[in-house]
């Protein structure tokens, strides 16, 4: 089954069965290339078009890995949600602006928080009487105790 005919849910459920999940399987099952770069100080991630066809998400290498996982989730999200508006390149700055609208990123962001942190994979890390904390979980999923607390309606 190629791409076109795998729905992006399909994907995501294919891929969301443990975590932390796996982005970077994620981006390749949608035909997305991943590259760890070096990028300029500030910059996050680029979601870029080489082709009609092909698409690669660029990662600031220097970035802590977590937030390499959320980069790439966010990219991932502009890649599913904003493609037809993207004519080359999309560049997002650490605080995940790109140019596009705010709505446009804040998509972009709740689409990221989804991927990483499903809440059926949530849900099942928080039953079975072990109470973890939200910094345990964000251990387990990979991403940073900020993104967790938000993900999980706390103060951050």
């Amino acid at each position: 089954m190629n791409v076109a005919e795998k729905s992006f849910e399909g994907v995501l459920r294919d891929h969301q069965q443990t975590a932390p999940v796996k982005v970077g399987e994620i981006a390749k099952a949608l035909g997305v290339r991943v590259v760890i770069s070096e990028l300029p100080r500030g910059v996050s991630g680029k979601l870029s078009r080489e082709s009609e066809d092909h698409w690669v998400i660029r990662v600031n290498r220097h970035e802590h890995k977590n937030r390499q996982r959320f980069t790439i989730a966010h990219e991932i999200a502009h890649f599913v949600l904003h493609r037809s508006e993207i004519k080359h390149e999309l560049t997002d700055d650490t605080f995940y602006r790109s140019g596009l609208s705010e709505r446009r990123e804040w998509e972009a962001n709740r689409l990221a928080a989804e991927i990483l942190m499903p809440w059926d994979l949530l849900r099942q890390e928080m039953q079975g009487g072990q109470k973890r904390s939200p910094a345990e979980l964000a251990e387990i999923f990979g991403v940073s105790e900020a993104a967790m607390h938000i993900r999980l309606g706390l103060p951050t």
